[in-house]
Parts: structure tokens; C-alpha cells; sequence
């Protein structure tokens, strides 16, 4: 089952606070099996609360009502508020410990011609580990609206959508300038934009102006005066490049840059090629539908055939739970109704 919560605080480090309250274990669960990661693949050498520190810095800067929530996680949970940064900061200090992570996530959104509520669909592939270390949570604001996001126990946000109509799948990236500091966190950035940008153009120009240290694909969705619109934004150092809807109405999206700039210098085809097979296999099976829906999208996102070559992640026979990765989380936006479902495990 899901876990849904709903926080009834509107102040950000009051909402934080109540948040790492209620769920105090699970926040501190997440802290400490991300230390150990950060500690197996840098071997150390990361001062975490240094980077942790750093993270909260970034993202004050950014997102100053964020850098309160985070804050307040910390003072509900009992934990250190560095640890909070770092946990929001994981994909950065990953990339800083230059850890060899398969690719996270599949995401595809469809536009049709007549610019109706965009599809909206991904997967999040990750390490089975934290398996129950995810939630869905909503966000009532100030003006009315409702962010609802996906995202992990401790971490501010992650794919998700607002109730004015803006949706956000998530991808991550591999570049070979990621992890030479720690910058915004991603993680952070993808929530800042479902919390206050009013439509997708603001939402783009948000994310163009956020310092990253670390690569993800942000793909936006919008639904704004019954007109539906889509752009992926490809955060990197030196970045953001944006990509546009294909000639069908199509973005599909792995763990693969699209844009020609990023793509010179992406490291993630030659480590881990599942990334083109993935898109390739999506693109095949959607591109001929013509107005693919979101079972279309479900079912073409089932294909498990190859293991580490699949759409649907299954952890090799015999492999180490430790290391293993599967399908958590299948992440359905519904733009036109401001609803946010996630199906547990594989589509």
C-alpha cells in the first residue's frame, strides 16, 4: 500500500517540523542507509555533514521557504539539519563520489494534436533497499493550491504535480562535469518549481536559473486554460539545454542527454546503454499508436525482457539484494483533475 500524507501546516518550517514528527523513523531510516551508500562508494573521503552544510546553503539561496522546511524535518525528526542536507543532496554527493549508479527512472508525456491534458507517466527505478523508504505527499499552499510529489522520506520533492495544472517527471543524468561541488540540489529544484511556478514557461525560467552540480532530465507537463504543453529541462553543469516534444506529440526520456550540447560529454550510453534501449523500445511502441493513453503507456513501460535492458526493472536471478535494482514506483500525472497516483512497484 501507499503511503499518502497530508500535512496540515502552511508555514514552511512548521510544516517540516510536522512532517518529521510523524514520521521520525522512516526520515531517519533514509539518513542513515544514505550515509552508508555515500560511504561505500566514495569510500570515505566525502565529508558528508561538509556537503550536507553546503546543500542547506544552496538551497537557501534558491529556495528559501525549502531551506525552512528542510529545517524543520530536521527539528521534528531529532536529526542533525546537515543530514537533512545531504540527504536532499544525495544525487550530488553520489555524483561527487563519482559512483558508478545504473540510470534511474523512464518517463514519457504525449501531447496530442489537439493539445488536450498531456500523458503523463514514469517509472523510478532504484536500489530495492529502499523499497519502502517513499511516500506520496501533499502540500496544501497558500494561494489554494496543492503540491502532491512523490519523493522519499526526508527529501523535499521529486516527480510529481500542483493542482494549477503543472507536472514534473523526473530523470537523472550523467555528465562528465557533475561532482565538482555541491550545488542546488535537484531534488530541491523540482519541488521549488511545483511549489511556485505559476505555468511551464515559469517553471523552465526557474529551473534555468537553479546552479546544479549534479545531471537530471526535469520533464514538465502543463495543462493551462485547456491547453496542454511540454519541455524537458536537462539540469547539468553549465547548463540547463531543453528539449522539445517530437514530431508525434512524444518525449521520451531515460538516462541519456537529448540535447546535442550535453550529449558531447554524457557518460551514461558507454556505462549503462539500457538508457537508449529503453527510450528506443517506448519510442517503437508508442510512436505507431497515434494517441498513446496512459494504459498504452503502462503497457509498453511492463516490458521486462532483458533485465538490465528493461523498461520494467527486475533484479537479476541471483543478484545481491544489496546492489539489486527493480521498478519502486510507477508515477501517473493527471493534469486535468490535479490528481497524483503512484502504483507501488511495476507498472
Amino acid at each position: 500500500m501507499v503511503t499518502i500524507y497530508r500535512s496540515t501546516e502552511m508555514e514552511p518550517r512548521a510544516r517540516g517540523r510536522e512532517f518529521g514528527n510523524r514520521f521520525a523513523a522512516k526520515v531517519k531510516a533514509n539518513v542513515e542507509t544514505y550515509g552508508a551508500l555515500f560511504t561505500r562508494f566514495s569510500g570515505g573521503g566525502i565529508d558528508i555533514p561538509a556537503a550536507g552544510k553546503t546543500a542547506l546553503a544552496a538551497t537557501a539561496g534558491f529556495a528559501p521557504a525549502l531551506h525552512e522546511e528542510m529545517l524543520g524535518i530536521a527539528e521534528g525528526a531529532g536529526v542533525d539539519p546537515v543530514l537533512i542536507g545531504a540527504l536532499n543532496a544525495r544525487t550530488e554527493i553520489l555524483a561527487m563520489a563519482k559512483a558508478a549508479t545504473r540510470g534511474e527512472c523512464s518517463a514519457v508525456i504525449h501531447l496530442t494534436p489537439e493539445l488536450t491534458a498531456p500523458v503523463a507517466v514514469q517509472t523510478w527505478d532504484w536500489y530495492y533497499s529502499f523499497d519502502d523508504a517513499w511516500l506520496v505527499w501533499e502540500i496544501p499552499l497558500a494561494d489554494g493550491s496543492v503540491t502532491k510529489t512523490m519523493t522519499e522520506y526526508g527529501i523535499v520533492g521529486k516527480a510529481g504535480l500542483n493542482t494549477r495544472g503543472l507536472g514534473l517527471l523526473f530523470t537523472i543524468l550523467h555528465h562528465t562535469a557533475d561532482g565538482a561541488e555541491i550545488g542546488v540540489p535537484v531534488h530541491v529544484a523540482a519541488r521549488a518549481v511545483l511549489d511556485g511556478a505559476a505555468n511551464l514557461f515559469r517553471a523552465a525560467q526557474m529551473l534555468g536559473t537553479a546552479k546544479v552540480s549534479a545531471s537530471s532530465s526535469l520533464n514538465l507537463a502543463g495543462f493551462e486554460g485547456g491547453v496542454g504543453k511540454a519541455m524537458t529541462v536537462e539540469m547539468h553543469p553549465g547548463g540547463p539545454s531543453f528539449v522539445l516534444p517530437d514530431a508525434e506529440g512524444l518525449i521520451v526520456h531515460t538516462n541519456h542527454f537529448l540535447a546535442p550540447g550535453p550529449a558531447a560529454h554524457d557518460t551514461e550510453p558507454r556505462a549503462f546503454p539500457d538508457t537508449l534501449l529503453r527510450r528506443d523500445l517506448l519510442r517503437r511502441e508508442l510512436g505507431g499508436i497515434g494517441r498513446p493513453g496512459v494504459e498504452d503507456v503502462l503497457a509498453a513501460m511492463r516490458r521486462h525482457e532483458g533485465f538490465e535492458g528493461a523498461v520494467c526493472c527486475r533484479p537479476e536471478p541471483g543478484e545481491d539484494p544489496a546492489t539489486a535494482y527493480q521498478t519502486l514506483a510507477t508515477v501517473i500525472l493527471d493534469l486535468a483533475d490535479g490528481e497524483l497516483t503512484v502504483l507501488k512497484g511495476q507498472p
